[in-house]
């Protein structure tokens, strides 16, 4: 039997230092109307509506002869309809489906996540509980946690969210369920942090966390691995005809397989990313110095099976054996999204080198969203009238 539910004394003091570091961004604590007593004259709001979003994503990876992933194209639309029921402008109850097809799949629909979601909306305060859309987190997570990929056919957290935003500063809990414990798939949940405050003007600074328990299949035990990732930042916005963004970072991690006797193993390596853009058009370049920050990659759990990308979700790449990793990225991302904010474009070249050889990557991106209302209680009473 897994021991996912002992918390680990290594978690806890993760996470103090996370929030002490947090703690010491320039967040100003403000009253906010959120937790009044509302007025027993205000209306109450009622509505409901049907969200409807569209995705069609490519991704062209080429990879061979890397070592650190295998050349792919996923081409893929999606769709997510969901029905909503909003009351008093800050509780949701949503409940739909979210459809992926993959092109020149034989099936009609490849795979079907249920959407399930109660969301609370306050001014700067908001939970999410249940199923839900993984675009709704709001934390900034590098590639060295998700690839696009990932983020493409796991677009449905299974958990919980609580988010707080004011102005530029931001923060983030959330905790995603992604495995069942079965004997085809593994228990296995994540959880992730984020934070962001602004000082000096231009100034900013962050941190980022993911703690994966990656546990046992129904038919073995023993075979658990702990997968942590940290990645505090520091970095400068400013506007010189160009927008510019300089990050620098650090990505410090800690694994432990279980059925191993290696105890704890800690690379690290830092990171910087510098990014100008106008029009739309962006140029992104990211300098990664350090370890391999996969060294589980192609290990064997007690199914035969290598961990690989069940276990590691973050671009390939950061699993160097060279200690170095640059990545330029081209692309355009449309500055206003067409058709009153409801229609989005993306398209990027990425040129990956890892120490040996020049490898590239093509991604385009089109998604709509539209959210048309079925039944609204005030303008319903104020057409009687």
């Amino acid at each position: 039997m897994t021991d996912i539910y002992c918390v680990k004394d290594m978690y806890g003091r993760l996470l103090l230092i996370f929030a002490l570091l947090l703690s010491a961004f320039p967040l100003r604590a403000e009253t906010t109307a959120a937790f009044s007593t509302p007025s027993k004259t205000e209306p109450k709001q009622e509505r409901i509506y049907v969200g409807i979003g569209f995705g069609v994503d490519f991704d062209n990876a080429e990879f061979t002869g890397s070592g650190l992933g295998e050349s792919q194209t996923l081409f893929r639309v999606a769709l997510m309809p969901t029905l909503c029921y909003e009351w008093n402008d800050k509780h949701t109850i949503g409940v739909g489906a979210n459809m992926q097809k993959n092109f020149g799949s034989k099936k009609f629909v490849d795979s079907i996540d249920l959407i399930a979601y109660y969301h609370y909306n306050a001014s700067k305060y908001s939970v999410w509980a249940g199923c839900f859309g993984r675009n709704s987190l709001i934390g900034g997570y590098s590639r060295a946690f998700f690839t696009n990929a990932y983020l493409a056919t796991k677009s449905v957290v299974q958990g919980t969210a609580f988010q707080y935003r004011n102005g530029k500063n931001l923060f983030e809990f959330a905790i995603d369920w992604d495995g069942l414990y079965s004997e085809a798939t593994r228990e296995k949940f994540r959880i992730m942090a984020a934070g962001e405050g602004s000082f000096a003007r231009v100034m900013y600074a962050g941190a980022a966390l993911s703690v994966q328990h990656y546990a046992n299949k129904s038919i073995f035990e023993g075979n658990v691995v702990d997968n942590i990732l940290v990645n505090p930042y520091i970095g400068v916005r400013f506007k010189a005809f160009f927008d510019f963004d300089i990050r620098l970072s650090y990505l410090q991690s800690l694994q432990r397989d279980r059925q191993s006797d290696a105890g704890w193993l800690t690379p690290q390596g830092g990171e910087l990313d510098v990014r100008f853009s106008r029009w739309g058009v962006f140029i992104e370049n990211s300098l990664y110095f350090g370890g391999n920050l996969m060294p589980l990659y192609y290990t064997a759990g007690k199914d035969g099976l290598i961990y690989g990308d069940d276990l590691y979700t973050g671009d390939p790449f950061y699993g160097t054996t060279h200690d170095i990793y640059n990545r330029t990225s081209i692309g355009y991302i449309s500055p206003l999204r067409l058709w009153h904010d409801r229609i989005g474009i993306k398209a990027q070249v990425d040129l990956m080198y890892d120490g040996t050889r020049l490898y590239t990557q093509q991604m385009i991106s089109l998604s709509v969203n539209i959210a048309p209302t079925i039944y609204d209680k005030q303008r319903y009473q104020s057409r009687k009238r």
